[in-house]
């Protein structure tokens, strides 16, 4: 469990220590108490912190043959349930690890009405920008609705039927807003997959 933050768009004075700060909160953590804000990633920002496993992994000479059984490799511990609003905002990385998030509750909104928001992930001239979404195992939106805008190098988002995510009894399910203006060829999903939904560019990221 990780308390998350509640900075929104404004903009850190040290990128360096804004990075470390979002490592040190998310790394290992399942549950974020608070809002889950990925902002002012640069390019070269390794993401990984969000899907790190812990604990003993396989070391050398251990196993068959050398008297000492294998070490169990424990699974992935990744951002799985955010209490709050996750806000992906003026990042210039190609993509985020959060395969695994389930389901956001939306306990706070930003700007008041939205649990999911991705804003301006353009990256700059030669950068990457956020390219796919990628959370293959969202399927619940308990409050709030969904805010996409200004992301010329997304792709798929308006593949996705937000309504099966959105919860039946959430007063915000009409607040929907899925800009899909870009500067990029994307692959078609349904190459992918036989609904044409998906979240990213592989057979496993179709929305089920």
């Amino acid at each position: 469990v990780c308390t998350g933050t509640d900075m929104k768009l404004l903009r850190p004075s040290s990128p360096e220590s804004h990075y470390e700060t979002l490592r040190h909160l998310y790394q290992g953590c399942q549950v974020v108490q608070g809002n889950l804000e990925l902002t002012y990633l640069p390019a070269g920002a390794d993401t990984a912190f969000l899907k790190v496993r812990s604990g003993k992994t396989p070391g050398g000479g251990e196993g068959r043959g050398s008297g000492r059984p294998l070490t169990r490799v424990p699974p992935p511990q990744d951002i799985k349930e955010v209490q709050g609003y996750v806000l992906i905002a003026e990042n210039q990385v190609s993509g985020l690890e959060l395969q695994n998030l389930r389901i956001i509750r939306g306990t706070q909104l930003f700007q008041d009405r939205y649990a999911l928001a991705v804003l301006d992930n353009a990256g700059t001239a030669g950068e990457p920008g956020l390219r796919q979404l990628g959370m293959r195992h969202l399927t619940e939106i308990l409050k709030g609705g969904v805010l996409i805008e200004r992301n010329p190098k997304l792709c798929f988002q308006e593949t996705i039927v937000w309504n099966d995510i959105i919860h039946r009894h959430n007063e915000f399910r009409d607040e929907i807003q899925v800009e899909a203006t870009r500067t990029r060829s994307c692959p078609d999903c349904r190459a992918l997959c036989a609904e044409g939904h998906c979240w990213g560019e592989g057979k496993q990221d179709c929305q089920t």
